[in-house]
């Protein structure tokens, strides 16, 4: 019995150490600046627009202007800052960014147009021609504490049944 409540422990000691991490992923968006606003993959699309992924996720955005004036992609947590010459619907201005994220990147990052006129207030809390990149935080993986805890409960548990047995 004590064989296997050690077998048993052994077992939920070593679980952390062979899961399989989950893989990050490449995120493909268009992101356009039309009517001094942001939008994702269409002009008709909500405004100031959230994009959600994981740490560790590529995010490769095409940054499209449909508008006939200039505007600007600015992403401070991720140092970027790009122009965007005037385009429109048929020929828009497109350049791209590619982030990799990370879990130091665990938050809310605003994106906007530092344009004059198109945003107004101040890092992180500006309005107007924003959009926002949540990097959520994924499940922690349980720590050595929460095996220990396990095996801990099952050699109890084995422990417990065998004292009971013992006393019939």
């Amino acid at each position: 019995m004590i064989r296997r409540a050690l077998i048993l422990g052994a077992i939920l000691l070593a679980a952390p150490w062979v899961a399989v991490p989950v893989s990050a992923s490449d995120v493909n968006l268009v992101v356009i600046a039309f009517g001094v606003n942001w939008h994702i993959a269409s002009t008709s699309t909500p405004p100031k627009p959230t994009i959600i992924i994981s740490p560790g996720d590529a995010l490769r955005l095409q940054v499209h202007n449909h508008d006939a004036m200039n505007h600007t992609f600015t992403f401070p947590h991720f140092g970027v800052d790009l122009q965007l010459a005037p385009g429109s619907d048929a020929v828009p201005t497109i350049a791209y960014v590619n982030i990799t994220t990370s879990t130091a990147d665990n938050g809310k990052w605003q994106f906007y147009c530092s344009v004059p006129g198109h945003t107004t207030g101040t890092d992180p809390n500006r309005d107007g021609m924003v959009g926002w990149v949540q990097v959520g935080s994924t499940p922690p993986t349980p720590g050595l504490e929460v095996p220990l805890i396990l095996a801990v409960l099952g050699i109890a548990a084995v422990s417990a049944r065998r004292f009971a047995w013992r006393k019939r």
